[in-house]
């Protein structure tokens, strides 16, 4: 351990403390002022200091040699013990390792706070060696996460970028969604199509979970889902159960992991006739908005996707007139437009919601039901993603 002595003509140190030091053990330099400590502080590392504070009157200040050693002892965390007229300092901060003490202490005192600091020196630089490598890990993992938060906007833009632009309407049909991912990345997907002529399919699905893992499953359900099967200058389209049989089949050739499976709802509607055909797959089930503003379900059977080989997902069909609506969602809805203040889960405050704007237009009532939940307290972090597809027959 290395002390530094500041034995200044203006005020002597104890008699005794160079000899007191050595008993304990510590190397010491002596300098004869402020000017020379702070010079040979640059050539060499100080464990402690002891120096006498400058005598001053209210009207004077301390010498700017005498401050810029006590900075230059607070900054690099060095144990010093000043000696002072009235025993404090305001140079003695909590912060600091800086101790006032009155310049009458007896060499006993002295020794007693030489023999701590000699204890507990040791300590405080493993503490400050441990505190630079949290600092240069804290640097680390902020450029990590800094990174990380770029590939995560990237795949959310690449994630979006999926997505169809259903401003327009398609024939006779508008369509209307409303996407909320959780995270940057979301579990659920869904996409409209022109198959042919008369006909456009659509769906919505949802990958257990959300963030990245789930996202990349998204990007496989798109891939896989495929509407019709072309045979040289001919095509065949698949019914909804044939489209979800075969995206059954994919997800179970990836050996995907058990807590890992996919729940989706297949539409396909012929223009022409109104004629709606569908399939689900574990999924909610979609909701009819009938154009006298009766809302029901349209309960159907369908196992979960990804699972077992064998899956079973029949075909339902019904026929929609002017003016009606169908509304698929992802099951985060049931949790999204729980009452404010409320702590009983309301099952059927989803239900609520669409009830009370069944009667507007589509787009009007998915852009009604986007501001209600942009107004929720937990809207700023949501628990799960939440996605609506709707379509409205509009002639």
């Amino acid at each position: 351990m290395f002390v530094m002595l500041v034995d200044s003509r203006e005020q002597q140190l104890p008699d005794g403390t160079l000899d007191m030091l050595g008993e304990l053990g510590w190397d010491t330099v002596v300098v004869g002022d402020y000017e020379a400590a702070l010079a040979s502080s640059r050539h060499q590392t100080v464990d402690a200091l002891i120096l006498p504070e400058p005598p001053t009157n209210r009207h004077e200040q301390q010498p700017e040699s005498f401050r810029r050693l006590m900075r230059l002892a607070a900054d690099q965390r060095v144990a010093t013990v000043l000696l002072t007229e009235a025993g404090r300092s305001p140079h003695a901060l909590p912060e600091t390792l800086v101790e006032a003490v009155p310049i009458s202490v007896s060499l006993d005192e002295l020794r007693g706070r030489f023999t701590m600091i000699d204890r507990y020196q040791e300590y405080i630089k493993r503490l400050e060696t441990e505190l630079k490598n949290m600092e240069r890990l804290g640097k680390q993992l902020n450029e990590h996460f800094r990174e990380v938060d770029q590939e995560m906007r990237l795949a959310a833009r690449l994630q979006s970028d999926f997505l169809p632009d259903l401003h327009d309407p398609i024939g006779n049909v508008q369509f209307a969604t409303l996407y909320r991912p959780a995270t940057w990345v979301s579990g659920d997907i869904f996409d409209v199509f022109r198959i042919d002529e008369n006909h456009t399919g659509f769906y919505i699905a949802d990958a257990v979970g959300h963030g990245l893992a789930a996202g990349l499953l998204t990007m496989f359900i798109n891939r896989s889902i495929v509407p019709k099967q072309v045979d040289g200058d001919r095509y065949e389209i698949l019914s909804p159960s044939k489209v979800l049989e075969n995206l059954n089949i994919a997800l179970v050739d990836q050996s995907l992991p058990h807590c890992q499976f996919v729940t989706a709802c297949y539409g396909l509607i012929n223009h022409e006739t109104g004629l709606l055909q569908y399939s689900r797959g574990g999924h909610p089930y979609p909701i009819l908005i009938s154009h006298d503003g009766f809302v029901s379900d349209l309960k159907t059977q369908g196992g979960l996707l990804g699972l077992f080989r064998e899956g079973d997902f029949p075909v339902f069909e019904t026929t929609l007139q002017k003016g009606d609506k169908l509304l698929l969602y992802t099951d985060g809805v049931e949790l999204a437009f729980q009452p404010a203040g409320s702590d009983q889960l309301d099952a059927h405050a989803y239900y609520k919601s669409f009830e009370e704007f069944a009667d507007l237009p589509v787009r009007d009532m998915v852009s009604r039901l986007n501001a209600r939940l942009e107004g929720e307290d937990g809207s700023l972090n949501p628990h799960d993603d939440v996605t609506i597809v709707a379509l409205e027959i509009i002639g």
